[in-house]
């Protein structure tokens, strides 16, 4: 019969122990039956459940004294591919169908368990895991505090598991389904959504608007068209229904390689010629003999002409390499072929935005005479804060600085960006024949302003709006998107998702301001023009500049400028 269980809290924080002293990420942990054993999915080098830094997620088991570490099972690594349209309904298990549903047999031998898309079992006898009974941080760790002979055991190591083959037909009635799909997220929304008044929606009524429409829905798409109708009625960001997606059985897409250089019709001579050379890309080698104003002669032994479509010379290559034939003249007499290891369209964008970026930087060093800095914060991102940390040692001797976060579509970084901006300098280092290294050591701390447009979104306004609260300086360039919601995604039956957003944000001010639909207006309005972007000038850049310079005069001492 069942105990009633007291937990004695007093002291609670003294009794409580690591169990585990290896480098391992655990997760998804069970009791088995003799109640002295732990059984837990983990994975080498840390990270979340599912794979360390992308390694295979590992069955094991652990006595509850730290003890008796054991290896049941090795599964795979978390696969990169997308679900095909024979994957099974509804959401897939953990991050990317790593070990999960650990389930013990009545006499505590065997362990079944899913993975990916297949149930399997193992016996619980295993392989000890050598080393690993020495305290956490102490004897018997190797490299990265890993046991003694735990790499040894792995991929190897543990008991044998088999899959539980099975064949199941589901006879599904989509028309009943797509009804419960439509209530499933009328009721997500109503009680999920951030704001208990809906946005002011009568939603019971934008139910009974909608729900009629359903009885004549041809597929999924169309019911995600529907949903999307009646989500619409809140007016409201970071929301939208989406169908389950996937390519089938040996779909493959088609990805157009870029050769890393810039082409432009020349058409007084027949042919294209190179305009730009992308730094870091794939024709930027010493090896490979390109430069600006070289004709295109052939790609892949086929004769390129002046308004050919040559992108298509680029996809379903035999070879890795492109073979690109350039001359300095547009004639083939006289030219040479070289291999060039084309890029992906993704890798592309990068090499374009990097250019982007450095063509402001360099605006913003000739329009200040060098004394004005230039940063761009791509993403709301893990990535961006660390850019944005070496890019603000870099400038810490310019006397002030244009942070641009235009056209960054969010993510979630605006308190870590704003508390290296809000810091103020105490002191100064000066080692002996060297530079002088300021405290804090990161930060910047002269005149700095933000600038914004449209494009900038969700933490992407958060951030300027905090800037701004702070006075750390002045925000120009136009409205952003009015799109500040915190959100999250809910899984349908067939492995649909819904857009949830549940978290709201608002200005700490007397009104209480509700960033959702109002966004952050400039302090100082600046647009730029179509026949702006054309003629390569960045007004906004250009008057962030001027105001920086404004503040800079008292400083230095110059006047009548």
């Amino acid at each position: 019969p069942a105990k009633d269980i007291k937990i004695d809290w007093a002291g609670l924080k003294r009794r409580t122990r690591r169990v585990t002293s290896a480098n391992l990420s655990a997760s998804i942990y069970m009791p088995a039956g003799d109640g002295k054993t732990i059984v837990f999915v983990g994975s080498e080098g840390g990270g979340r459940f599912g794979g360390g830094g992308g390694g295979a997620p590992t069955l094991y088991s652990i006595g509850d004294d730290g003890k008796r570490l054991t290896r049941i099972a090795s599964g795979n690594a978390p696969p990169t591919d997308t679900p095909g349209d024979d994957a099974p309904r509804g959401p897939r298990r953990g991050f990317g169908g790593g070990i999960s549903g650990l389930a013990l047999t009545k006499d505590g031998r065997t362990i079944f368990y899913q993975e990916g898309d297949g149930v399997y079992s193992t016996g619980m006898g295993g392989t000890p895991v050598a080393g690993a009974d020495a305290p956490a941080g102490g004897r018997g760790l190797g490299r990265g505090g890993v046991p003694a002979g735990l790499a040894a055991a792995t991929g190897g190591g543990g008991g044998s598991s088999k899959k539980v083959t099975f064949a199941a037909k589901v006879k599904v009635d989509h028309p009943a389904e797509w009804a419960e799909m439509f209530g499933d997220a009328w009721r997500t929304m109503k009680y999920r959504f951030y704001d208990p008044k809906m946005h002011g929606v009568d939603w019971e009524a934008a139910k009974a608007k909608y729900a009629p429409l359903v009885e004549y829905v041809g597929d999924t798409h169309e019911l995600m068209n529907v949903i999307n109708e009646m989500i619409g009625e809140l007016n409201a960001s970071h929301t939208g229904a989406s169908a389950r997606t996937g390519r089938g059985p040996g779909e493959s897409g088609i990805s157009t390689g870029h050769l890393g250089f810039d082409l432009v019709p020349d058409d007084a001579a027949g042919r294209y010629k190179v305009a730009h050379i992308y730094e870091s890309g794939p024709a930027d080698a010493d090896w490979i003999k390109v430069e600006k104003g070289n004709y295109l002669i052939a790609l892949n032994g086929r004769p390129v002409k002046s308004g050919d479509d040559f992108h298509d010379m680029l996809n379903r290559r035999l070879n890795k390499k492109a073979a690109v034939t350039l001359n300095a003249k547009p004639t083939p007499e006289g030219a040479w072929t070289v291999r060039i290891d084309p890029v992906s369209p993704t890798a592309f964008a990068d090499l374009r935005y990097k250019r982007w970026v450095d063509e402001r930087r360099a605006m913003a060093d000739k329009l200040s005479g060098g004394k004005v800095g230039y940063l761009h914060i791509k993403a709301m991102d893990q990535p961006s804060l660390a850019k944005f940390r070496r890019e603000l040692n870099e400038f810490r001797h310019k006397d002030a600085l244009v942070i641009d976060q235009r056209f960054n579509g969010g993510g979630n970084i605006e308190q870590e960006l704003l508390a290296l901006l809000v810091q103020r300098q105490y002191q100064l280092w000066q080692p002996r024949g060297t530079e002088a290294t300021t405290r804090p050591m990161s930060g910047f701390f002269g005149p700095k302003v933000v600038l914004q447009n449209w494009r900038s979104a969700s933490n992407a306004e958060m951030f300027p709006a905090g800037f701004r609260a702070l006075g750390l300086g002045k925000v120009i360039g136009t409205p952003t998107m009015c799109a500040v919601i915190g959100t999250g995604s809910y899984s349908l039956i067939d492995g649909s998702t819904i857009r949830t957003p549940a978290v709201g944000v608002y200005l700490n001010d007397e009104s209480r301001t509700n960033m959702e639909n109002t966004g952050v207006k400039p302090d100082i309005f600046v647009e730029n023009t179509p026949e702006d972007n054309l003629a390569g000038r960045d007004r906004q850049l250009e008057v962030a500049v001027q105001e920086l310079l404004k503040e800079l005069r008292p400083a230095s001492g110059v006047a009548g400028e």
